[in-house]
């Protein structure tokens, strides 16, 4: 069964401090933050950072994915936010190609490095992830346990590693298209003019295997691997349960696609592992007409959810 829940300011308020207050408590004294850096096959270093992270034995690990652009993950006030209302449990980010936690950007897209705009795509985030995970096995940082958070193009990254990633145990999915291709859905948050230049760039990427440049502040590479992808798919392959997350107002990935997932995950008799929060009138971060910011609410609202699927070690 679908549920969608209204957000109680004043209970999520009340959540938060008692988070915060137990944040540190005396089975936590040994926790600290890991700032690493794992291999890739090619020699290439991912920084990740673990925080919250017990020396004495290994953790339930919580990866949160970030969405679109070369900041670097902690710099993100939602990344931010709910890796602090996470704070026992043990708390992973892992940067994206060309990107270091300690990079300064005065822009999110522009300004990205030449190995970013070579090397970032959805699947490399995901062949990314699992070669960290891999790493904080051997490293006895990681018991197995792992819950999934990505927001926008996050959402993609763990949408795909909810099957991949065998040891998940749930996936949160919020502000992300999943339920159209990005070649469906951009038509409805696009201008037409802008709409019809980017169709034309669609053609010659998927007609040029070979074809190189950049749209959209990320390379042709970043859309052959996603324009046609309909990443529910992918949480669909998956025997887990899953929250997707989203605004009435997204501007950014339509809501129309959140409600196509929806309508997936039923049409295959799999809706009674799906919780649905559609929040009509805020936008892609969980703001109001009124320009406040609701991610606070809506983020404490999923610690809650990630609380009710599986307990944390502590």
């Amino acid at each position: 069964m679908m549920h969608l829940r209204p957000v109680n300011p004043k209970c999520a308020l009340a959540l938060a401090v008692l988070l915060v207050a137990s944040a540190w408590t005396a089975g936590h004294s040994a926790a600290r933050e890991i700032a690493d850096m794992t291999a890739r096959a090619d020699g290439s270093r991912i920084h990740w950072t673990l925080s919250n992270a017990a020396q004495d034995r290994p953790n339930r690990v919580v990866l949160i994915a970030q969405g679109s652009g070369c900041s670097p993950a902690r710099s993100s006030p939602s990344v931010a936010m709910l890796a602090e209302i996470l704070s026992d449990y043990a708390v992973l980010t892992v940067e994206k190609a060309g990107v270091a936690p300690a990079d300064v950007l005065t822009e999110r897209i522009e300004g990205c490095s030449d190995t970013y705009l070579e090397s970032h795509t959805v699947s490399q985030r995901v062949a990314d992830v699992a070669a960290v995970l891999e790493d904080l096995k051997e490293r006895r940082l990681f018991d197995g346990d792992l819950v999934l958070f990505g927001g926008s193009e996050g959402g993609a990254v763990v949408s795909v590693l909810a099957h991949e990633a065998v040891e998940t145990d749930a996936v949160v999915v919020l502000s992300t298209g999943t339920g159209l291709t990005m070649a469906e859905f951009l038509p409805l948050v696009a201008p037409p003019p802008a709409m019809e230049q980017m169709r034309a760039a669609f053609d010659g990427i998927r007609s040029d295997p070979d074809a190189a440049g950049v749209l959209g502040g990320v390379s042709y590479n970043w859309w052959r691997d996603v324009l046609d992808r309909r990443f529910s798919d992918d949480l669909l392959k998956a025997d887990i349960p899953v929250l997707l997350i989203h605004g009435g107002r997204d501007k950014s990935a339509p809501v129309e696609a959140a409600r196509a997932t929806r309508d997936a995950f039923v049409a295959a008799g799999q809706e009674r592992r799906l919780t649905y929060w559609e929040f009509e009138t805020w936008d892609h971060a969980m703001v109001d007409p009124q320009g406040r910011s609701h991610m606070g609410e809506v983020l404490t609202q999923v610690r809650r959810w990630i609380d009710e699927q599986t307990r944390p070690q502590r």
